[in-house]
């Protein structure tokens, strides 16, 4: 997984870089973002790979499935993936461009794990608490864990805030064993 993303690192930035060229950051993204949910099929997979098939008609059949297929650079682009045979990595691509878009946008990722689902208004007040905090945009992906019990675990870059009973928990069971 790793080399996938040392070999896409190069494509997703220079995507970026050629969007935020042309103000087309959004643009781009919903393309970047489509295509590799489309190369993930396992038929266009077989027809991207087949070798009876042009490049040209291979980035057609792709450029069928975009919002915009007029956009000269997107087809510059995956002319240049077919070529080079990254065409595969557009998921790595895909999630590259979508963390610099972010990081540009001055967001941040805020993993947010819970015993159970969180309300429109529980995320809404957690999410500005957040924007306040960090006094930049925050974006929340909750993820589901039953083992926290109750409370919640929220993780933004590398600083982790553990409010789950279960991390109470263990912190009075080593307070016990020591």
């Amino acid at each position: 997984m790793s080399d996938n993303y040392t070999y896409s690192r190069p494509y997703g930035e220079a995507a970026f870089k050629i969007a935020l060229e042309n103000n087309a950051i959004d643009f781009w993204s919903n393309t970047l973002t489509v295509l590799s949910l489309v190369i993930e099929d396992k038929d266009i997979k077989a027809i991207l790979a087949d070798p009876k098939i042009s490049n040209d008609k291979c980035i057609s059949l792709l450029l069928g499935f975009s919002q915009d297929s007029s956009h000269g650079e997107i087809n510059n682009f995956l002319n240049m993936l077919m070529d080079n045979k990254r065409i595969f990595y557009m998921k790595e691509i895909s999630s590259i461009f979508e963390n610099l878009k972010l990081s540009h946008e001055k967001v941040f990722i805020a993993e947010v794990e819970t015993s159970h689902k969180l309300t429109t208004d529980q995320l809404s007040k957690l999410s500005s608490l957040l924007k306040h905090k960090y006094n930049s945009g925050i974006k929340i992906n909750q993820k589901i864990n039953k083992s926290l019990i109750a409370g919640l675990r929220v993780k933004i870059n590398d600083e982790v805030l553990d409010l789950s009973v279960q991390n109470r928990l263990d912190q009075i069971k080593q307070q016990l064993i020591i």
